[in-house]
C-alpha cells in the first residue's frame, strides 16, 4: 500500500485536534472551579448575613433582659458595623468571582471554537484520504485487470503457437 501523500499533514492535523480537546476540556473544568468558587463566596456571605441578624437579635435581646448595659451596646453596634463592612468586602469578592466566571466562560467557548474548527479540518482531510483511498484501490484494480488481459493473452499466443507446430 502506498504511502499517502500528505500523511505528514494529516497527523499534525489530528495532534492539533486532540490538544484542542484538552485545551478546551481544561477550560471546562477551569469555568465549573471559577463557578464553584462563587458559589462558595455566595453561601459564605449568606452565612455572614445570618450570623450578623443572630448577633443583632441576640445583643437586642440581653439588653432588653438587662444582661447588657448601654455602654456594652456601642461596643456590639460598633462590632455589627464591622460585621456589616466584611459582608461588603465580600460582596466586593463575589463580584471580582463572577468576572472570572465571565473570563472563564469566554476562555471556555474559545477553546470550543477552536476544537470545533481543528475537528473540521482533520475530517476534511479524512475524507480526502478516503476518496484518495478508493481512487488508488480503483487504480490498482485497473492495473491487476490490465495485468491478468496481458497473462491472458500470453497464454493464449502461446498455445496458439504450441498448436501450430
Amino acid at each position: 500500500m502506498p504511502v499517502y501523500r500528505l500523511q505528514v499533514l494529516y497527523d499534525i492535523k489530528e495532534r492539533a485536534e486532540k490538544d484542542a480537546k484538552d485545551k478546551w476540556a481544561a477550560a471546562q473544568a477551569e469555568q465549573r472551579e471559577q463557578e464553584r468558587l462563587l458559589e462558595e463566596y455566595k453561601n459564605e456571605l449568606q452565612r455572614m448575613i445570618e450570623d450578623r441578624k443572630r448577633r443583632r437579635e441576640d445583643y437586642s435581646l440581653k439588653l432588653a433582659s438587662g444582661e447588657m448595659k448601654i455602654t456594652d451596646q456601642s461596643s456590639a453596634n460598633r462590632y455589627i458595623e464591622r460585621l456589616k463592612e466584611k459582608e461588603k468586602e465580600q460582596e466586593a469578592k463575589i463580584e471580582s468571582q463572577r468576572e472570572n466566571v465571565r473570563h472563564a466562560e469566554k476562555a471556555c467557548l474559545k477553546a470550543r471554537e477552536e476544537y470545533l474548527n481543528a475537528s473540521m479540518e482533520l475530517k476534511a482531510l479524512q475524507k480526502h484520504k478516503e476518496k484518495w483511498m478508493v481512487e488508488w484501490k480503483k487504480e490498482r484494480a485497473a492495473k491487476e485487470e490490465d495485468n491478468l488481459d496481458e497473462i491472458g493473452q500470453v497464454i493464449f499466443t502461446q498455445k496458439q503457437r504450441n498448436n501450430k507446430r
